[in-house]
């Protein structure tokens, strides 16, 4: 029997979507979503999957909507397939 331990606090949502992706020594790039969640998603890759947890990127919707915001995200783990980010919300703006 297995020792791991669930380690998500957010239910993710498989959700496949179109986003760009920079920063961390990254160009711009577009690739694709695997699943959201309240405090971040799953970005495929492979070079997402070589950046280093806690480089920080930048997100933003490719879907064609207009103006779409740019969300700020940490790298929180990698895997051969990509990389999971948190997002980083300045919660002043929220308030």
């Amino acid at each position: 029997m297995s020792e791991y331990k669930e380690q998500r606090v957010h239910k993710r949502l498989p959700l496949r979507t179109h986003v760009f992706v920079e920063g961390g020594g990254l160009s711009r790039i577009k690739t694709q979503t695997m699943d959201f969640s309240d405090g971040g998603l799953f970005i495929e890759g492979p070079q997402l999957a070589k950046l280093k947890i806690d480089t920080i990127i930048q997100v933003q919707s490719a879907e064609g909507f207009e103006n779409p915001p740019v969300l700020n995200a940490r790298v929180a783990w990698t895997n051969r397939y990509g990389a999971g980010i948190q997002y980083l919300l300045d919660e002043e703006n929220f308030s």
